[in-house]
């Protein structure tokens, strides 16, 4: 039997007033326990709340129960649990709730939550709205995971947070490769004892879901500046047929290191790339001299590296490839580069077709002074014929 709470409409209008509207309630750590919560579940002051707030109250499953079943809480957006007792038994009222048609996020961190209830929650009916859910410090293990990673009831989920609940790489790779969580972009699967393996069938999930959502023109443009994405992703996207249309790969201001121009240069399947935005990474010179000597990159007619540690070294390697005689514009400003490195560029017999940097050519100086001779031949020919004149003069005169 639940304890009878008194004066909950005095703790909803204290709450009202800190938050200053009547959309939002923090009961954080004011221990109101399952009558509590089933006292204000009955409250019509409530109805037009958002966001509630119940970490460290002392819930057990009845106080899971009446949230579940509750009626006067259709407006709710962000229901927070955390650090309470809910286990198996709770978690599977939440999963049934049908009362919660809005909910976006649900935080269940610290509710002593096992595999058990990792299969309750993955059989939820009303959890198509959530895109954050939060389950850290529930040991669940990869059994749990498991259950999870077969649900199809989470579509618009976008953020997972799985820290410190006793996962390894057989979890993680489950999840990675089941296909049901469309939506998802990030997942916190940090205090685990994941592997290189399992590090990677994440990334490997994050990063296709993230390319897809930026593809633009038929697939033929691909957007991924300021992410802070790295080497790993890079690696994904070198081996990955589905970028094989790529014209137009932006990637700046981003983590890109000599690794990830590596993996770039080596892709079977970016050879139609005539635009690589790698401006404001750290590739340095080794990664330019990969990029200048890939065959891959033979189509290249923008090459923008600007921010990037480069010295003489990286120039003389772009100035010294014939994989770059499509090279049309080169961005190499904020370099440490010094004017050896630069008149390479100029000079380099196979950049014939550079239009930036400008350079004074000699073959533009030759057209100047074969310009001037044409002049002076002009000149001498005006000359001859003022000469013809004046003997034209002379003979009428005479």
């Amino acid at each position: 039997m639940v304890d009878r709470y008194f004066n909950i409409e005095g703790k909803i209008r204290n709450g009202f007033q800190l938050s200053q509207d009547y959309e939002a309630l923090d009961f954080n750590f004011v221990k109101l326990g399952d009558g509590g919560v089933e006292a204000l579940c009955k409250s019509r002051s409530v109805k037009q709340l958002r966001r509630l707030t119940l970490s460290g109250n002392k819930l057990g499953p009845y106080g899971a129960k009446v949230l579940s079943e509750s009626d006067k809480l259709p407006n709710l957006e962000s229901l927070k649990l955390y650090k309470n007792k809910i286990g198996n038994e709770g978690v599977g009222y939440l999963a049934k709730a049908e009362n919660f048609p809005h909910l976006k996020s649900l935080r269940l961190a610290w509710n002593e939550i096992g595999a058990e209830g990792m299969r309750l929650l993955s059989e939820a009916k009303g959890m198509g709205e959530l895109t954050s859910l939060s389950l850290a410090e529930n040991k669940f293990g990869d059994d749990g995971l498991k259950h999870f990673a077969s649900s199809k009831s989470f579509t618009n989920l976008s953020y997972l947070d799985l820290r410190k609940t006793g996962i390894t790489d057989e979890g993680v790779i489950a999840l990675a490769k089941g296909g049901n969580f469309p939506s998802l972009e990030k997942i916190d699967i940090s205090d685990n004892d994941i592997g290189v393996d399992g590090k990677a069938a994440i990334a490997e999930l994050l990063i296709l879901k993230l390319c897809k959502s930026r593809l633009k023109d038929d697939g033929t443009v691909l957007d991924l500046s300021k992410l802070g994405i790295g080497d790993t992703e890079c690696i994904f996207i070198a081996s990955c047929e589905e970028f094989a249309n790529l014209t137009h790969l932006y990637m700046e201001l981003n983590r890109v290191t000599s690794v990830g121009a590596r993996s770039l240069a080596e892709s079977e399947y970016l050879g139609n790339l005539t635009l690589l935005s790698l401006d404001r990474n750290k590739i340095g010179d080794e990664g330019a001299e990969l990029i200048a000597n890939s065959p891959i990159f033979a189509n290249i007619e923008v090459l923008m590296l600007e921010f990037n540690n480069l010295t003489d070294r990286g120039l003389l390697a772009i100035a010294g490839s014939e994989h770059m005689s499509n090279l049309v514009r080169l961005y190499i400003d904020e370099n440490d580069y010094t004017e050896e490195g630069f008149e390479a560029l100029g000079t380099s017999e196979f950049l014939t077709q550079l239009e930036y940097p400008e350079f004074e050519r000699e073959e533009e100086v030759e057209d100047e002074e074969e310009v001037e001779e044409e002049f002076e031949d002009v000149e001498e020919l005006e000359d001859v014929e003022e000469e013809e004149d004046l003997d034209d003069e002379e003979e009428i005169g005479q």
